[in-house]
């Protein structure tokens, strides 16, 4: 919890502070689950925003390509 920290967490960590004294400051319900949400991700270093888990992993395979996969199949309609 206390290691890893880099700029996004912090970004998602401020927002969440932000928020929640806006939704304090406001008295506004919606406003203080979003706080949470933001806080609950940079504490947690857990979603997209915050961790690399959303990207796609690269393929090392290289693509195994036939001669069958080149050819287009097609009906012809009259």
């Amino acid at each position: 919890m206390f290691s890893n920290w880099h700029t996004m967490r912090w970004v998602a960590l401020s927002v969440g502070i932000f928020l929640a004294v806006m939704a304090v400051w406001y008295q506004d319900a919606v406003t203080g689950l979003f706080s949470g949400f933001f806080i609950f991700q940079a504490v947690t270093n857990t979603g997209c925003m915050v961790s690399q888990s959303c990207g796609v992993p690269q393929s090392n395979q290289p693509e195994n390509r036939t001669d069958q996969d080149k050819e287009i199949k097609f009906t012809e309609v009259k």
